[in-house]
């Protein structure tokens, strides 16, 4: 009899405490990243063409923008994959004579989930 009341007891509170430890699992998730878009001007290449494309890549993705570049050199892209710590990036500029030029920079996440924008003006070396 006392064997049976134990399988029972523990039968009772197994499922409680799988549903306790569930619970905080799902408090414990992560913050939301919050979408960083990166802005700036776009210079003409050194051939003196003008920019048709930027490209804006990270390890884990990238993102382009021509409607902007093309009607005033000015470009937009939005990451939404952003940690806080940030992530290194790199700005392809395509030019109408197929020619480019690229430039590095850091893009900085946010520090909570509202929209960050961070402004890189693109010029050739």
């Amino acid at each position: 009899m006392r064997n049976r009341l134990a399988i029972i007891t523990v039968a009772t509170l197994l499922p409680l405490g799988g549903g306790a430890s569930l619970a905080m699992a799902s408090q414990a998730a992560p913050a939301p990243l919050a979408p960083v878009t990166i802005t700036g001007t776009v210079d003409e290449c050194v051939s003196g063409s003008s920019p048709v494309k930027v490209t804006v890549a990270t390890a884990h993705g990238s993102q382009a923008d021509t409607k902007g570049v093309k009607s005033s050199n000015e470009y937009s892209v939005t990451f939404k994959n952003i940690p806080k710590k940030g992530r290194n990036a790199t700005a392809t500029v395509t030019c109408a004579d197929k020619t480019k030029y690229t430039q590095g920079f850091r893009i900085d996440g946010g520090p909570d989930a509202n929209p960050v924008t961070q402004e890189v003006n693109l010029e050739p070396e």
